[in-house]
């Protein structure tokens, strides 16, 4: 059984009036998995953006053919939506709260390489981030390799212009989580744009006497297309009733610092909808799928 996930924005934040559908693919691979497992599987995403609604739908690639669709799973649920701190309000933060700051480095290179993606000039640069071991954490790097465009993204949360910019936001790490805080110190260009082609590789410092665990991501546009979308895409259905427990007890990214990662994943089986409403709650509804 597979997961059908399906994501609706309505945003806030920015307007952004060009239409726009994006595929994407993504492989996971693992290398601290047992042998057979290491390879995490993959899933495709299909976004769309009109105007300042979103709509993401997720299907991982196990599911084939044959899915079972309850229409009378009616149900929905509201939780705060995504918030994104402007980076005075968060080196504010830092500074009253140095013991979670973690200094990390970044650099992104333009190779020079050049290339024509989806009818855009493409640049490859690559982007890499470290972290300094301590007596609390072995440290570790990040590489992200890609090939970018000059597109909007999907912009899943209508997030603030800034977002598009601070190396926090659009380089991000793994290698600092909450409570604690990275503070960037990034040199040469902010990778901004659209990474169509983008393999971001992890690697951890491992125990004394084991080797470091790398985390390799994938991640594939398959599809982009400006055409027109139908508004009828981001039409909430009517007849949902209350529950809180819908989807279990997931928790939200606020993008505030030391807030929690989001919980999402523990979804049961089903072909869900987020709908943000009035800038501060998303509502998510649900359908049942399963797969034969």
């Amino acid at each position: 059984m597979q997961g059908f996930l399906t994501l609706l924005l309505i945003g806030c934040y920015t307007v952004c009036y060009a239409d726009m559908m994006l595929k994407t693919h993504t492989v996971i691979t693992d290398t601290s998995a047992s042998p057979n497992a290491q390879k995490l599987g993959g899933h495709r995403e299909t976004h769309y953006r009109r105007g300042v609604m979103r709509r993401k739908d997720s299907l991982g690639d196990g599911a084939k053919t044959g899915l079972l669709i309850d229409l009378n799973a009616r149900e929905y649920r509201t939780y705060k939506v995504v918030k994104f701190w402007p980076m005075a309000q968060l080196n504010d933060y830092l500074q009253k709260n140095p013991w979670n700051v973690v200094h990390v480095e970044s650099e992104t290179v333009d190779t020079g390489k050049r290339k024509t993606l989806f009818g855009h000039p493409a640049k490859h640069l690559i982007t890499t981030t470290r972290r300094s071991p301590d007596e609390h954490n072995a440290g570790g790097e990040e590489t992200i390799d890609g090939w970018n465009i000059d597109h909007e993204g999907p912009d899943n949360n209508s997030a603030p212009d800034y977002v598009g910019s601070e190396p926090y936001y659009v380089v991000g790490t793994a290698l600092v989580m909450p409570p604690e805080i990275a503070q960037f110190h990034h040199d040469g260009p902010v990778p901004t744009g659209l990474a169509v082609k983008m393999t971001r590789i992890r690697r951890l410092g491992g125990s004394p006497g084991r080797a470091d665990r790398i985390l390799k991501i994938e991640e594939t546009v398959e599809d982009l297309s400006d055409s027109p979308i139908s508004p009828s895409l981001f039409e909430l259905p009517p007849g949902f009733h209350k529950n809180p427990h819908l989807l279990g007890d997931s928790q939200v990214l606020t993008g505030k610092p030391g807030s929690p990662i989001p919980l999402n994943q523990r979804f049961k089986p089903s072909f869900c909808h987020s709908i943000l409403k009035d800038g501060s709650a998303i509502i998510q509804f649900v359908t049942t799928v399963s797969s034969r």
